[in-house]
């Protein structure tokens, strides 16, 4: 297991993006009604949001994105060391959409870009980049950008009863830091033999239901609990433990194994779906609500098979807001 800290890294702000467009799954019409209704008991998926432009990109969110973020957080374009760029759906295939957004946005040439291919657990894989290049820099406050996302709709068949109803679109974009004293830790693993879990062929996403339930169960709550034995802090520490929103049925099993309460893993699959890498950013925004500084378990988990999981301490002061566009 790849287990790591990195110490000074704060989250300062969070602005998480979805289409005002909401297709509703009690309206499906491949289902029948019961159908439908049990769909939603047990997948917890009510609404999903879906982009219906087909010239809209990813990178349209994430611009919307860093511009609401640098204006709530009243950072300066030139203040931003670093810009990075999780998702599976890239408008075209080179050149990175980090590098677009740099030279789109007018941030300065001294700014360090690239892009991290990966889906579910790419929010904690991000953080945990970022959060280890801002401590190599030789520089004080230090500023970071994480940008989290897909438009996974562009990859369903309209007639898939097993993705249709599941997944949805959505992006995050996250501002980083270097000002805290605090310790982060992380614990990042792979299970390649999970590959076909979730995969694509001719050019739509597939999904084994049973396999990603199966790994998900083995390797999630292992490696959270390895994540709290390494960073020495009792399960009943974190004030939420936010996981990847993948469905009621993986979600609660994983609750339970671990003990935790229900208040303690708040969910936002009834009004988004799983929106893939920005579905933990989002359920933060949508959920947190802290007086004081607290610690947070953030778990992402999926196609790869890839978890990764968190502890952070998040500030009082982050910023967090939910655009839909």
């Amino acid at each position: 297991m790849a287990l790591s800290r990195t110490s000074g890294i704060n989250i300062d702000g969070i602005v998480s993006l979805v289409p005002a467009n909401i297709n509703d799954n009690l309206l499906l019409t491949h289902l029948s009604q019961p159908d439908r209704e049990a769909l939603i008991y047990h997948t917890g998926i009510r609404f999903r949001r879906v982009v219906k432009e087909e010239n809209v990109s990813i990178k349209n969110f994430f611009i919307k994105g860093i511009e609401n973020l640098l204006s709530n957080l009243k950072w300066e374009k030139e203040s931003i060391d670093i810009l990075i760029c999780v998702t599976q759906t890239p408008h075209v295939s080179l050149p990175a959409i980090s590098c677009q957004l740099q030279g789109d946005l007018g941030f300065s040439s001294h700014t360090m870009c690239y892009d991290i291919n990966l889906g579910c657990s790419g929010f904690v894989y991000g953080l945990h980049t970022l959060s280890a290049l801002l401590n190599s820099l030789n520089k004080l406050n230090a500023r970071a950008i994480l940008c989290c996302g897909d438009i996974s709709t562009q990859l369903i068949q309209e007639n898939d009863h097993t993705t249709k109803p599941i997944f949805s679109d959505a992006a995050s974009v996250i501002g980083v830091s270097n000002n805290s004293e605090t310790m982060s830790y992380f614990n990042l693993e792979t299970n390649g033999s999970g590959q076909k879990a979730i995969y694509k062929e001719d050019n739509f996403m597939k999904l084994n239901g049973i396999d990603v339930f199966n790994y998900s169960l083995t390797m999630v709550p292992n490696n959270i609990l390895n994540l709290l034995a390494f960073a020495d802090k009792n399960i009943d520490l974190p004030k939420m433990y936010i996981l990847h929103q993948a469905n009621k049925l993986i979600n609660e099993a994983i609750r339970k194994k671990l003990l935790l309460d229900e208040t303690k893993t708040p969910s936002t699959l009834y009004d988004y779906g799983n929106t893939s890498s920005a579905s933990i950013p989002l359920t933060l925004c949508k959920n947190w609500i802290s007086e004081s500084p607290n610690w947070v378990l953030f778990s992402g988990f999926g196609v790869g098979f890839s978890v990764a999981s968190a502890l952070i301490y998040l500030n009082k002061t982050i910023h967090l807001s939910i655009i839909e566009t």
